[in-house]
């Protein structure tokens, strides 16, 4: 066999091997993402839900023993939170389904996300003493 056809023949079979190498990562890490993502949505969803839930139980608290001015000022901030964090992610994906779902479901919230300028950057939280 003639050198130049060994080397020929060496070298495409080592081309075969490395695209076969890259098409077979590509497809395990598909794999892998695709079963790890519905995961991991789950657990940040979970954690939104936990954390929720114990603001609203802290409030409910706080309204039962009559420190109404105090959950009041709390909920102004948590809104006043939210709107800062769905401002900048309002502001980050213009024009993607992101900003439609937000249209459709409440018409007038773009105009307020496009004007929305954070307030704080320091905020301490009221105590109820009663």
């Amino acid at each position: 066999m003639a050198p130049f056809l060994r080397y020929t023949i060496i070298s495409v079979l080592v081309l075969v091997a490395a695209l076969a190498s890259y098409v077979a990562g590509v497809t395990v890490g598909r794999t892998q993402s695709r079963e790890a993502i519905p995961g991991l949505l789950a657990s940040v969803q979970a954690d939104l839900a936990l954390n929720h839930i114990v603001r609203l139980r802290e409030l409910e608290s706080d309204l039962a023993r009559g420190c109404s001015n105090e959950v009041l000022a709390k909920l102004r901030f948590d809104l006043h939170t939210q709107m800062y964090v769905l401002s900048s992610l309002y502001k980050e994906h213009k024009g993607t389904w992101v900003v439609e779902s937000i249209a459709k479901r409440e018409p007038t919230m773009p105009e307020q996300l496009e004007q929305f300028r954070k307030a704080h950057d320091a905020w301490t939280e009221p105590k109820c003493t009663k």
